[in-house]
């Protein structure tokens, strides 16, 4: 039961609707019911029960009744007092009206009493339970007090005592009843409005879980359409992160058909495609529903992150040692190296022995530069990155990149757009990554009085994400090779050490960057660096 008329109220602002509808059909209700007794009396004047023993107390009650009917109608629909005073009023009203008409109908005899009951029960539905009993207990007291003086002015039966008893007890017993299991209904709605709240809680942190995942989740109706898609799947589709709706044959038709056949036959035996650049997605599908077909749930998985992530783990420990042992190679290369020059400038050495001595020099330059490329893979988890406006930098890099290298500025074309873009980088490990594509990409292209490379950067569509383009107009890199040119010491030169895509990609990923192969559909090739959100670093 409630404690008090505070929480009563509190109880009736959780559930402020239901509880004026019903209070707003009380109000019909007792109109109907002035209505009822006042054309009983008028139109069937055999029945003489109703107010034969006060016809003018009766009817001026029942006038007034049906006028208060009327009122209490129009404070419902428009609220004007509030909903607790309304219910206190109503209840008052309603017994005393009922009480003329059973004191003018012959008393306790009438059976009038019983519609007290509805003002009983509605008053334990509403009101606090101490409140509803001491109105069953008044209305009880009342009636015995009207009987009492009908048998002491010989107007009525002891007999109805009984009767009168037995009112009264369904009062209390109906006061009861009610007020517990409106307090039932009201426990069941608080669990019940709390239940939502947790549940719509739970769905909006499923919601962020999924939206957040490193994995592409797709949702697909039964007809093949995208109900449901977080921001991975749309990157690693290439498609607007909204295309719910969108038929699966409109985002990738290789991923269509595994679908297809999978739903066809579930231990299909799902393959790597690759939709944009290099990256290269695992599907796994799972059927959705208990009963029938409902939709699949689509995992897609980026394996080349996971092919990262597995080159790591094995080339870590592999790395350190391999460090240790470049550490002891550099004293005795450097030995040989200047050996190798005491001896080239001996006088007594013909051209053939001179040709060695070239050949030793030139080996020992490329044994150091393997040497600090290995070093050079240590100082990937001490990146310092700040905030580089992308336009500004790659101008002065190419004024110095030129000047490096020898060439005219004007054959390394910049293209960024919006200007403004800035990225979150470690500034020496950008110009070591950009230093070493474009050297793999003045080395592939042809001169041919025309722009070498272009660098084209910008934001992409789908994540707003910064990136940058190092573009040649060479022969471009054979789709064979393609998933093999970031391995370590894999190259197609005869004098390349290996190692430059390598160490390019591991500088990027120090940075939270990423550095991809972008097959170009006419010539040459395109490397690109697509750079972390500015707005996590902050």
């Amino acid at each position: 039961m409630l404690d008090d008329l505070t929480s009563n109220e509190f109880k009736l602002n959780k559930s402020e609707l239901p509880a004026w509808s019903t209070l707003r059909l009380l109000a019909y209700y007792r109109l109907i019911l002035s209505l009822a007794f006042l054309f009983t009396f008028f139109l069937i004047p055999n029945l003489m029960f109703l107010g034969y023993q006060g016809a003018t107390l009766f009817v001026s009650t029942m006038f007034v009744y049906v006028t208060y009917s009327g009122i209490s109608i129009w404070l419902v629909n428009n609220k004007r007092i509030s909903f607790t005073y309304q219910i206190y009023l109503n209840a008052f009203i309603d017994i005393f009206a009922i009480l003329i008409a059973m004191y003018t109908s012959g008393g306790i005899a009438s059976g009038l009493g019983m519609l007290l009951v509805v003002n009983i029960a509605i008053i334990g539905v509403f009101c606090h339970g101490k409140q509803a009993l001491a109105f069953a207990a008044g209305i009880s007291l009342v009636l015995l007090l009207e009987h009492g003086f009908r048998v002491l002015g010989f107007d009525g039966s002891p007999n109805y005592f009984l009767q009168v008893g037995l009112l009264g007890v369904t009062f209390f017993m109906t006061a009861i009843i009610a007020n517990i299991l409106s307090s039932r209904v009201v426990e069941s709605e608080s669990l019940a409005a709390q239940r939502g709240e947790d549940l719509a809680n739970m769905g909006q942190l499923n919601e962020y879980i999924i939206q957040r995942m490193g994995s592409g989740v797709l949702v697909i109706d039964d007809k093949k359409q995208i109900r449901l898609m977080n921001e991975a799947a749309a990157y690693l589709l290439g498609i607007p992160v909204k295309s719910n709706g969108l038929a699966i044959e409109q985002v990738s038709d290789e991923l269509a058909t595994q679908l297809g056949n999978w739903i066809q036959d579930e231990a299909f035996d799902t393959q790597v495609f690759r939709v944009t650049g290099s990256v290269a997605i695992y599907p796994r599908f799972t059927r959705l529903g208990l009963k029938g077909y409902a939709g699949t749930l689509v995992l897609l998985e980026d394996t080349s992150m996971l092919n990262q992530q597995a080159q790591h783990l094995k080339l870590t420990a592999l790395g350190r040692l391999t460090a240790s042992i470049a550490h002891e190679i550099r004293n005795p290369l450097g030995a040989i190296s200047h050996a190798g020059q005491l001896l080239e400038e001996s006088n007594n050495l013909d051209k053939a022995d001179r040709r060695l001595t070239q050949i030793i020099r030139e080996q020992s330059v490329r044994m150091n530069t393997i040497i600090e490329n290995v070093m050079r893979l240590t100082s990937r988890d001490n990146a310092a990155p700040e905030l580089i406006t992308l336009s500004d930098w790659l101008t002065n890099f190419v004024e110095e990149f030129a000047r490096t290298h020898d060439i005219q500025v004007s054959k390394i074309d910049i293209d960024i757009n919006p200007k403004d873009v800035t990225v979150y980088m470690d500034a020496s490990h950008l110009h070591q990554i950009l230093s070493n594509l474009c050297q793999n990409g003045i080395r592939h292209s042809s001169d041919n009085g025309n722009t070498i490379l272009k660098l084209r950067g910008g934001e992409t569509v789908e994540s707003r994400g910064p990136f940058l383009d190092v573009i040649d107009n060479g022969s471009g890199i054979q789709p064979e090779m393609s998933d093999q040119i970031f391995e370590p010491f894999f190259t197609t030169a005869n004098k390349g050490t290996g190692l430059g895509l390598y160490i390019a990609r591991e500088l990027a990923e120090a940075n939270q960057a990423h550095l991809d192969y972008v097959p170009v559909p006419t010539s040459g090739s395109c490397f690109r660096i697509s750079f972390s959100k500015v707005k996590r670093q902050t």
